[in-house]
């Protein structure tokens, strides 16, 4: 399975990440780059079953199990974008209807008190053209995935498989993991410790690169409309829902959605992803803007949706492609992932084709 990955990764070569005539968002294999995104996947199957044996349900996601809320919302393309940047959802301006997940990271469902990464995920509607995965080639969705921090904590598969492994065993053996390798632990303490008091007003990146057309970007969406609002006095366990749902009853929020282009293959790399790219070196250009409607999420029964709805990178078109290792090991990981919870779940696996 993780041998028809790379078979199907056009630019894929195989010099080492070192090599500085690498191009612009030309990727590079790790060695023994299959079976470590195999053993991944497998792993991160093995810790699901475990983590939910028969009548414990719902089966969730392994990452992002919470979900704060789902909402409608709609992706606007702006009608001046310079030709560089006009490739793929962005070549020509028009609005996409849209659902967007606000989430907590980590592997368990947590009170939103305790520190840890937090997730926004947006689901285009009614895009045309043909997907990267072949079961769904000619579904008309297209996700972009992000967390509020532009960097991610480790650099290689082989260092993030045995993180992945120390955390299933548990707290005793991530201790020890992260004595051994002193950097993980300070970016992954990092990325926890971003304070967030409302998910609306929070900024996102993509942490990891994708195409666009025959270039390389990073993406991230920030907050245009009200931010800054304090943490309520006395929070509750889902304080973040409460807040959101308040902010939207009320208004409706803005995002702008920025791009940021790949220009320097050796300072701004594809395949190490704790490297934040500089926006010295290329600065954040705004492609689109997210509107989020004055709404209930509840009223349309939000939660529910979340656990039918499946986000990947690889639900994208060609000009969208996922770059890097952590990607191509979420292609094999995400979609094994998916349909192992829907099944458990007892649930239909479909992508959506209209706003509820």
């Amino acid at each position: 399975m993780a041998i028809g990955l790379f078979l199907s990764c056009p630019g894929c070569v195989t010099r080492t990440a070192s090599i500085p005539s690498l191009g612009i968002a030309e990727e590079t294999l790790e060695p023994n780059e299959a079976a470590l995104i195999d053993a991944i996947k497998e792993e991160t199957l093995r810790i699901i079953r475990k983590q939910y044996p028969p009548g414990v349900r719902p089966v969730r996601r392994d990452a992002h199990p919470k979900t704060f809320a789902v909402v409608k919302a709609e992706l606007i393309v702006l009608d001046d974008l310079p030709k560089e940047l006009r490739y793929g959802v962005f070549k020509a301006p028009r609005k996409f209807d849209a659902l967007v997940r606000f989430s907590a990271g980590g592997t368990n469902v947590k009170p939103d008190t305790e520190p840890e990464p937090r997730g926004m995920a947006i689901k285009l509607l009614g895009v045309e053209g043909e997907k990267l995965l072949p079961a769904e080639k000619h579904e008309k969705t297209q996700d972009f995935i992000m967390i509020n921090f532009p960097g991610f904590a480790v650099s290689n598969l082989k260092d993030y498989l045995e993180l992945f492994r120390a955390v299933a065993e548990g707290p005793e053996a991530r201790a020890a993991y992260m004595r051994a390798h002193p950097e993980i632990d300070r970016l992954s303490a990092l990325m926890a410790s971003q304070v967030l008091n409302n998910p609306l007003q929070s900024q996102y990146w993509s942490e990891v690169p994708y195409k666009l057309g025959p270039g390389a970007i990073k993406f991230s969406a920030k907050p245009v409309s009200r931010t800054g609002d304090p943490r309520p006095e006395n929070p509750g366990p889902d304080f973040l829902r409460e807040v959101l749902l308040e902010q939207l009853k009320r208004e409706d929020v803005y995002f702008d959605f920025m791009v940021q282009q790949q220009t320097d293959p050796v300072k701004m790399p594809i395949e190490n992803s704790t490297i934040i790219w500089s926006e010295e070196l290329s600065s954040f250009r705004r492609v689109a803007i997210l509107r989020i409607p004055k709404q209930n999420p509840a009223d349309f029964k939000d939660l529910a949706l979340a656990e039918l709805l499946s986000f990947t990178p690889w639900h994208a078109l060609p000009e969208h492609r996922p770059l890097g290792s952590m990607n191509r090991a979420r292609r094999a990981a995400y979609e094994a992932v998916s349909k192992l919870r829907h099944e458990m779940n007892g649930l239909p696996r479909s992508e959506p084709t209209e706003l509820p």
